[in-house]
């Protein structure tokens, strides 16, 4: 017996009756007779594809807004700890960095200037809103520079000195000097330097330059930024979040009101790791938000001004003179000459962090070896050998690393419009999160200049 059903279309639906189960209904099953099911490898390929495409726009965020990037790798760090998450990064930045290579070796794109070249690339000059110094003269396309940019001492008339027996030489006034630095690949103006930033009298404070230094890699930019330390101050400042103790003290991460003026602020830039990275030592004014570890890469700033890069207990040690001083990983140049700890992978030495021949963007701090010429390096791409042997190219002979990675890696110059600080970014292209950040409370440190007079 059949027993036959019409379902809403109309179509007929046909039951043979009777059956051990009334209930045990099958579909019509496809040629062959048999039920498809998902085969482990159609499983595989599935979910790889999910994979690749997650990656790529999470990938394509961390692009576009950076600060996404830095905190979903911050909240994965508190959950899974810092030592998976920079494998994570290291194979996110492996396949980036191919990717990058893939892009020039198909397409022979070349590699772009950092900044632009030509006139309307003022120097900064914060305390005159608008105007432009007679001493300004910006880089022209294809043109080389005098080889050197000095400042040169205002010219006064002393009165005649009265001849004596016991009458020393008159002091030759110390000339900041820059001289231009060897090219490694083929840019226009590789390595010579720009006037950058000027204090309010008119004096050059600050020069910029960008070098080219991984044939490998035609995209590794690093821009150079030289202070003269004769007319300018270094700042440090402990981030309201970073570095700190789970129940230790803790900065404001802000620039203190009588440094934050327009014509007094000069710049501002990024501090080092956060403490889940190795927990190296910080202070400022007073405030040590992490004990100092001896033998580690250490900056120190003194009340006088003066500004020293060493090992802890070595070349810098404590003492009442220091008002402020922060660690971060070991020295990457040390009297001259790149350290060999340089290529050392080891988390003892670098923080649990990335590999040190992971390219990605980095940043370091440099003294030259008279202690007057300050350098921020920073630039996409670089893996730590690169970064060192470019820090010796410009000139520094102590040296250490700062911050990496696409958000914390962060340079501002400051000028003035309209009577108030504005933040103008060292790499427009690429630092393009909050770009004002340190002219408001800042979770993480970070350091700024302002010229040695007050407002």
């Amino acid at each position: 017996m059949r027993c036959v059903i019409f379902s809403e279309n109309r179509n007929p639906f046909i039951i043979p009756f009777p059956m051990e189960n009334p209930f045990d209904v099958q579909p019509s099953l496809p040629e062959g007779g048999k039920k498809r099911r998902p085969t482990l490898k159609r499983v595989l390929a599935t979910a790889l594809i999910a994979l690749v495409s997650i990656c790529a726009i999470t990938l394509a965020a961390v692009e576009i807004w950076p600060s996404f990037g830095a905190q979903v790798a911050n909240q994965t760090r508190n959950l899974v700890g810092p030592l998976a998450v920079a494998r994570v990064e290291s194979l996110v930045f492996q396949f980036q960095d191919t990717l990058k290579q893939w892009q020039y070796q198909i397409t022979g794109q070349q590699a772009e200037l950092p900044w632009e070249n030509d006139p309307i690339s003022t120097p900064i000059l914060p305390g005159i809103p608008g105007e432009i110094s007679a001493k300004a003269t910006p880089a022209v396309p294809n043109a080389r520079p005098t080889p050197s940019l000095t400042t040169n001492p205002v010219e006064t008339q002393p009165p005649e000195p009265v001849p004596t027996e016991s009458a020393s030489p008159t002091p030759t006034p110390y000339v900041w000097q820059l001289e231009p630095l060897e090219p490694y690949g083929s840019m226009v103006n590789e390595g010579l330097w720009q006037p950058y930033i000027y204090d309010r009298d008119g004096n050059l404070v600050a020069a910029r330059t960008f070098l080219q230094p991984d044939p490998a890699r035609p995209y590794t930019i690093v821009a150079v930024v030289a202070f003269d330390l004769t007319r300018t101050r270094l700042h440090f400042v402990l981030g309201f979040n970073d570095p700190s103790l789970p129940d230790g003290p803790r900065g404001d991460g802000l620039i203190p009101p009588e440094d934050r003026q327009a014509g007094t602020l000069l710049a501002a830039f990024n501090g080092g790791f956060r403490a889940a990275n190795g927990q190296f030592g910080a202070m400022a004014n007073g405030i040590e938000a992490l004990p100092p570890k001896d033998e580690f890469a250490t900056v120190g700033i003194y009340r006088d001004g003066t500004v020293r890069i060493g090992s802890w207990g070595v070349q810098i040690v404590d003492s009442p003179e220091l008002v402020a001083w922060r660690q971060n990983c070991r020295l990457i140049l040390e009297d001259g000459e790149i350290s060999p700890r340089v290529s050392n992978d080891s988390i003892t030495d670098w923080g649990a962090s990335i590999s040190n021949q992971i390219v990605t963007r980095r940043s370091s701090l440099g003294l030259d070896q008279e202690a007057q010429t300050l350098y921020y390096f920073a630039g996409p791409s670089l893996s730590m050998p690169v970064l060192a042997d470019a820090m010796l190219t410009a000139g520094a002979h102590q040296g250490m690393l700062l911050d990496i990675n696409h958000f914390w890696v962060h340079f501002t110059a400051m000028r003035t419009q309209d009577g108030e600080l504005v933040a103008d970014p060292l790499i427009p292209s690429d630092m393009i999160d909050q770009i004002d950040r340190y002219l408001h409370p800042s979770p993480a440190d970070f350091f700024y200049i302002t010229t040695i007079e007050g407002p």
